[in-house]
């Protein structure tokens, strides 16, 4: 594949490909399988003053919005799908730039977007059941955590290219400026040399 640029090494492709799928098919399973045992449990405390079980059937997307907009939330699925399918392209796109915390990240937010689609799909509303007790917050489920956490790395991967970047070019410039001083001094130098031999 003469075509893809920066191509990794067979070994570092199979590795983050196995573990891209590994951390994608856990958290969408764990995912389903949560939802599945809460469905209809209510005020099941799991660490009190912290977090409970309570089942709720959200229509809408995050925190309810557009519940009542089958437009809007068609427009939503069809992006999600999209999103999904993103995710996964790149995750198993063959590029030698990409670290293990950037493959982490894509499994995160495909297999976050993915669970909550599933929901859609089948009930035609997202299961929630994760409740904060010491704070008023919105139910929501583990496809959530996925994408929140998901959205926080891929800031951080974000920052850190953008820092390394930042830092290739300064250097590629003070680079730049040693070789344009040696030369300058090499031709100054000739040129005091040929002004001698006259």
């Amino acid at each position: 594949m003469k075509w893809i640029r920066n191509k990794p090494t067979a070994k570092k492709y199979i590795v983050q490909s196995v573990v891209g799928a590994a951390v994608f098919a856990f958290v969408l399973i764990l995912d389903l399988v949560s939802k599945a045992l809460t469905d209809g449990v209510h005020g099941l405390v799991v660490i009190p003053g912290f977090i409970s079980f309570s089942s709720v059937r959200n229509p809408g997307g995050a925190w309810s919005i557009f519940g009542g907009n089958d437009v809007v939330m068609t427009i939503i699925m069809v992006f999600t799908f999209v999103f999904v399918a993103a995710a996964l392209f790149f995750l198993y796109w063959p590029d030698g730039r990409k670290n293990m915390f950037f493959i982490v990240t894509l499994a995160l937010l495909g297999s976050g977007a993915l669970g909550n689609l599933v929901d859609r799909l089948a009930f035609g509303e997202v299961r929630d059941f994760l409740h904060f007790e010491f704070m008023n917050f919105p139910t929501f489920n583990v496809a959530d955590v996925a994408l929140v956490s998901g959205v926080i790395m891929l800031i951080v991967n974000i920052i850190i290219w953008f820092v390394r970047s930042e830092t290739a070019a300064r250097r590629e410039k003070k680079a730049a400026e040693k070789r344009d001083e040696s030369v300058s001094d090499e031709q100054s130098g000739n040129g005091d040399d040929g002004g001698e031999k006259k």
